[in-house]
């Protein structure tokens, strides 16, 4: 009975600690983490928070889809995880390093972002406009290397749009442009993509 006991003891420490070490692993895979965060709009007198207490955790390499109707607060998240806007309170994690904390080209390096708005009125090719995402690598005379025009034609590629490269973007329809921030997206090799209704086109 006794030999039993310590068989089974020592069996029950072993599945703990291959528990532990499996929680370990996840946290260690954590890419993107919110805290208690509240989203909205800051105003002068009043923020006013479309939704609040979001607890997330994404491990790398998953691909996770927002679903929800209309005005319920998904491009408000998306556009507050990126940057793009301030929470209205909690944390925002980046790996380990909250997003405050993070510079504006270590967090290029890390997260990229396609949104819905349209862009700013350009004479830029489509290869130009996908060069872009390279920014966060190039030198201060922003001169693509090897690597980064590498890494250009792997995300044209990956998109399909090889034919529409000499185009300028502006000649473009939605469904085409759509393509092209998403392969500058992948060009500026992120580990974190958000897509804002990639679809929608």
């Amino acid at each position: 009975m006794c030999k039993i006991f310590h068989k089974e003891k020592r069996l029950s420490i072993k599945i703990k600690q291959k528990k532990i070490n499996i929680i370990k692993k996840i946290k260690q895979n954590i890419i993107l983490r919110t805290e208690n965060l509240s989203i909205g709009y800051q105003k002068k007198k009043n923020d006013k928070i479309i939704a609040s207490d979001i607890n997330l955790e994404i491990e790398k390499g998953k691909l996770v889809t927002i679903l929800g109707k209309n005005g319920i607060g998904k491009s408000t998240l998306l556009r507050t995880i990126a940057k793009v806007q301030n929470p209205i309170s909690g944390d925002i994690f980046i790996a380990t390093k909250k997003l405050k904390e993070l510079s504006e080209k270590e967090l290029s390096t890390q997260l990229s972002l396609v949104l819905t708005e349209r862009l700013p009125e350009s004479q830029m090719t489509v290869y130009e406009l996908i060069a872009l995402g390279r920014q966060p690598y190039t030198n201060w005379i922003d001169k693509l290397s090897e690597k980064d025009n590498e890494k250009i034609e792997i995300a044209i590629q990956q998109t399909e749009i090889t034919h529409l490269k000499t185009n300028r973007f502006y000649e473009l329809s939605d469904g085409q442009l759509q393509r092209v921030l998403i392969a500058r997206a992948l060009a500026q090799d992120t580990e974190i993509i958000i897509l804002d209704e990639p679809t929608a086109h």
